[in-house]
């Protein structure tokens, strides 16, 4: 007798789990929209404030010898350099989750020779981190469509 109540408790497990919804529910999906439309900003954000360090050897010297730079900098490239990070706790789809991940190769590097500049008080390694960080802002403008889209 339990084995037929058992047999007839995994066949009902099963057609009920043959219902379960393969799609994302409508509030779960607003939540991580709203977290990668977040983050998106933010990195947006980052990458405004890490233009600071400059394009030229010139610029970025300078930026290196201003405390007040340096300090803005090193938020600015603390956050690109969590940047995969702060994807994965989107909770975004993976096919998302992609798009934005391709800005963060980018951004993390960046972040690398930032680390790099303020070492070794390195005004080249610090232009590069300007530049690098820069040619993540069309993935990111990519990544946003992709969240826009789901």
């Amino acid at each position: 007798m339990w084995r037929r109540t058992a047999a007839a408790a995994l066949f009902a497990a099963t057609v009920a789990a043959c219902g379960v919804r393969t799609t994302t529910p409508p509030a779960q999906a607003a939540e991580w929209r709203a977290n990668a439309r977040q983050v998106v900003q933010e990195l947006q954000a980052d990458i405004a404030a890490a233009a600071a360090g400059g394009t030229t050897r010139a610029s970025a010297a300078r930026a290196l010898a201003n405390l007040s730079d340096m300090y803005g900098l090193l938020v600015a490239y603390s956050d690109l350099g969590g940047c995969r990070a702060m994807v994965g706790g989107t909770g975004a789809p993976p096919r998302v989750a992609s798009a934005l991940g391709s800005a963060c190769t980018h951004l993390q590097r960046a972040a690398a020779l930032f680390a790099r500049a303020a070492r070794r008080t390195d005004p080249a390694a610090l232009a590069q981190a300007t530049r690098e960080s820069a040619l993540a802002e069309p993935q990111l403008v990519r990544a946003l469509l992709a969240v826009q889209r789901g």
